[in-house]
Parts: structure tokens; C-alpha cells; sequence
């Protein structure tokens, strides 16, 4: 596993290894998407990492958000991230500090449990 950078991570992959049996965090963009558009990749992009890639027959990339990734700059590069990453074949959910308070507070284990698999109730 790569380093855990940001707020809510650590508990998000803890909650995450109990459903998925391999999960990395960290990991590098440009290992996530076709030939293609890793050879249209920027200097910016080329930095990019996924929070938590569950592997599983489709990669499943898990982006943690805070509340910086609802400004105009982190949105416009969410969104590519997620058309490139999804034409790459990967799954993209995002778990909002709106929809689960409790795993960025990185307390309650059961509740920040309950919250993560609504979010990924379609991938579990």
C-alpha cells in the first residue's frame, strides 16, 4: 500500500478491507489507464494519485472528498480523472465528507461502516 494522505483514508481502508480482498491506496494514475491516454498525460497528471483502488474484475477507484473538491479547480480535474479512468475501464465512486461525516471524523467505526457501504452499495 502507498502512503495515506488524506482526512478519512486510514479508516476508509480499514472498513474496505473487511469487502474487498485486495485493496492498494495511493495509487499512481497513469497505472490505472489505457496506453492511450497515458501518453496524453500532463506534468500535472503524471503526479495524480487514486486514493483506494479495490481490485476486483473491474477496478473499483475510490476517491475520498473533502470539501476542497467542490472548488472549480479540483472539480475540473475530478472530472477528467473520472471520463479518463472510467474509458480506462475503472469503476469511480466518490464518498463525500457530506454523505459520511462519521469516516472523516475517523471515529465510530460502525457508523462510519454503515455509511461507506450506502455509498458503495453498488460495488459491494
Amino acid at each position: 500500500m502507498g502512503e495515506i494522505i488524506g482526512q478519512g483514508e486510514r479508516m476508509a481502508t480499514k472498513i474496505l478491507s473487511q469487502f474487498f480482498p485486495e485493496i492498494k491506496t495511493q495509487v499512481e494514475l497513469k497505472k490505472l489507464l489505457t496506453p492511450a491516454f497515458q501518453e496524453e498525460m500532463g506534468e500535472r497528471a503524471l503526479k495524480e494519485t487514486i486514493d483506494i483502488v479495490a481490485y476486483r474484475p473491474k477496478p473499483l477507484a475510490i476517491r475520498i472528498q473533502d470539501d476542497r473538491h467542490k472548488t472549480k479547480a479540483f472539480t475540473i480535474v475530478d472530472n477528467r480523472q473520472r471520463w479518463e479512468l472510467e474509458a480506462s475501464g475503472v469503476d469511480v465512486v466518490d464518498v463525500w465528507k457530506s454523505d459520511c461525516p462519521r469516516l472523516f471524523e475517523e471515529k465510530k467505526i460502525i457508523d462510519a461502516t454503515d455509511e461507506l457501504k450506502r455509498v458503495l452499495r453498488n460495488y459491494l
